[in-house]
């Protein structure tokens, strides 16, 4: 498992001037490490973790999943897998985490494949295509699901993702675009729907030269907002875009802030904040803000921000824990998240999880209890 989302899309480089001019509105009180959550034994670790409330459950996606034996595909990696639990009290940890597995007792693909992308991985990355690859062995595509938003409205939830190439090797991928898979029911499969006519790709929202609005969402009276993160350096600036709720796989529909105006081109807007490829923005009732939580890159330390609106203006980042160090000495601790649906008292008690790595393709997503002042 890596870090796999440190790098963004050349030419999105931004600096961050004026973004984060005070102290958070909150202060924790306390920090409880409530253990590392508990999956199929098939898994051997997985790395994400967004999640949101969906009817009585708490839905949580995952990125790149291995596995401890292969699959009934042979294949001991998944590049996106999902699981469930009616455990909303997260106070003593979370049980029933619970997943639909295949007849040998591994997690199927979350995020569905077309047969163009599932010919090509079978070709090239497939365990049975060992003997009959001869070019870009190793090679596969990967679809890593982002932040899920759920439409009461419509009955259905909404799960941002990234389609990405990836080769052997550490950090050997290419992004090739961003969009949103459609989820209507929670024992349906998703769809991904053809929302690009005429583009080369007509799946993706966003292209590879455009920002990747799947570093957090949150929907605000009608609206869904969504942030884009991609670092340069150890920075992270993020843009910020918007689109109504109904609208929003509409190409657009979409609107970029940029200096207190809603604008129709990603060329204009401006960073809102520092932040991080996977974090999590939430209204919290308690300090009657908004918080951005999210782990610092190349860091152990979990910061945080609030603001009055998704848009800004944001605080300056503090620091509220320090996650648990890997073994290995070249790793760091990343996915910082919260999960609002878990808060208790109104936020005054809020849940976060991060993953680390314990060994070779190995992992646990340990959650935290945050207590605020």
């Amino acid at each position: 498992m890596r870090y796999r989302r440190t790098m963004g899309a050349a030419g999105f480089a931004l600096l961050c001037a004026g973004c984060g001019k005070d102290a958070p509105e909150a202060a924790v009180l306390a920090v409880r490490d409530l253990g590392a959550l508990e999956f199929a034994p098939a898994i051997r670790g997985r790395d994400g973790g967004y999640s949101a409330r969906w009817g009585d459950r708490s839905v949580w996606v995952f990125g790149d999943t291995t596995l401890e034996m292969p699959g009934e595909d042979g294949a001991l990696w998944r590049s996106s897998t999902f699981c469930a639990t009616d455990d909303l009290d997260a106070s003593d940890g979370l049980s029933s985490l619970t997943e639909p597995l295949d007849a040998a007792g591994a997690p199927r693909e979350f995020l569905p494949f077309t047969e163009e992308e599932l010919a090509f991985n079978l070709a090239h990355s497939d365990p049975r295509a060992e003997e009959t690859c001869e070019e870009d062995c190793g090679a596969r595509y990967a679809l890593w699901p982002g932040p899920i938003v759920v439409d009461e409205a419509a009955g259905r939830a909404l799960v941002f993702y990234s389609k990405v190439t990836g080769r052997l090797g550490a950090f050997d991928f290419d992004m090739m675009g961003s969009s949103i898979a459609v989820w209507e029911s929670f024992d349906a499969r998703l769809t991904r729907p053809e929302v690009r006519p005429g583009a080369a790709d007509r799946t993706l929202l966003f292209g590879a030269d455009e920002p990747s609005l799947t570093s957090a969402a949150l929907v605000r009276e009608g609206m869904l907002y969504a942030y884009a993160c991609a670092c340069s350096g150890l920075t992270c600036p993020c843009l910020v875009a918007r689109a109504a709720l109904a609208e929003a796989t509409e190409r657009d529909a979409w609107r970029f802030f940029s200096d207190g105006r809603w604008v129709e081109g990603h060329g204009e807007a401006e960073p809102v904040m520092a932040g991080a490829p996977m974090m999590s923005v939430h209204w919290n009732e308690h300090i009657g803000r908004y918080i951005a939580l999210y782990s610092e890159p190349v860091s152990s330390e979990i910061s945080l921000r609030t603001a009055p609106a998704p848009e800004g203006p944001w605080s300056d980042s503090a620091v509220v824990f320090t996650a648990e160090v890997p073994p290995t000495p070249e790793a760091w601790p990343y996915a910082g998240l919260v999960h609002a649906e878990l808060a208790r008292e109104g936020g005054r008690v809020e849940y976060v999880t991060y993953f680390r790595e314990t060994g070779f393709l190995e992992g646990e997503i340990r959650l935290v209890e945050l207590e605020l002042e």
